[in-house]
């Protein structure tokens, strides 16, 4: 799944997105490895065992982060996510669950996308499997059922422990109940490093300064209970022929722990 660059693609169907959306889904990336830090320009985060060894550590906001980071990359997760931007032509519903031990996602998509010349939206639904190293999935429009798709280890959740050696600027922020769990709150900011290797995850290709869309990116993480995320926003704040604009994610995380236990769809003959 591609959300970054010039194409934006959706169940296989491609669809122009230079003046539309061009960079709309943070989370939802094809994993790949991070390079190594520049740690002149990183936070340090303690080892999430470090944290787990001194109850105290646990207030602080980075060690916050780091184990939550550590959870989210043991426990499967059911997740919605919203996306919208500051041109209004773009709204993403997405509902689905993530598990890292059994190496499955499957999660739905709903994208209404509408052009900036008048053009009328366009609604597609996408639906997505992944099993291991194999993915399927199916559109509407263009329909015709399930197919084999080629991304690899689809992740529809923000990818904390890879972006952990590039986030900086680590604050709290007030505490909010979510689902009935107190949760604290976490503020930082991806430096360029981890700017740049989110966009490069979401368009699966390597970009140079010049073709890069997303200027700046801040997260909010608020914490509940055993160290699992309750919910993130993110804004990417980005910029394209000289126009900027925001893209607005909001992923909320529930029934921690809870596997997903796939099966290969039934694809046509």
């Amino acid at each position: 799944m591609k959300y970054r660059g010039n194409t934006l693609i959706i169940g296989g169907l491609g669809v122009g997105l230079a003046s539309l959306l061009l960079s709309g889904c943070g989370s939802t990336v094809a994993t790949k490895a991070a390079p190594p830090p520049v740690t002149s320009s990183t936070s340090t985060f303690p080892q999430p065992h470090a944290v787990k060894a001194s109850p105290r550590a646990l207030l602080t906001p980075a060690a916050l982060l780091a184990v939550a980071a550590s959870t989210q990359r043991q426990e499967p997760v059911h997740l919605t996510t919203t996306i919208t931007n500051t041109l209004g032509n773009a709204n993403i519903q997405m509902v689905g669950a993530t598990d890292p031990v059994d190496h499955e996602s499957a999660f739905t998509m709903h994208a209404t996308l509408s052009g900036v010349s008048g053009a009328a939206p366009v609604t597609i639904v996408t639906h997505i499997e992944s099993i291991g190293s194999h993915d399927w999935e199916e559109s509407t429009p263009p329909g015709g059922g399930w197919h084999t798709e080629t991304v690899s280890q689809v992740n529809p959740s923000f990818p904390l422990e890879v972006l952990l050696p590039y986030i900086v600027n680590v604050h709290a922020v007030p505490s909010k109940a979510i689902d009935g769990h107190l949760t604290h709150g976490v503020r930082a900011t991806l430096n360029a490093h981890g700017v740049r290797l989110l966009e490069e995850m979401g368009s699966a290709k390597a970009i140079s300064a010049s073709q890069q869309i997303i200027q700046s990116i801040t997260f909010t993480l608020w914490v509940g209970p055993a160290h699992h995320p309750r919910e993130v926003t993110v804004v990417e704040h980005c910029i394209q022929a000289g126009h900027p604009y925001e893209v607005f994610e909001t992923i909320h995380y529930t029934q921690w722990g809870r596997g997903i236990h796939l099966s290969p769809p039934t694809t046509p003959a």
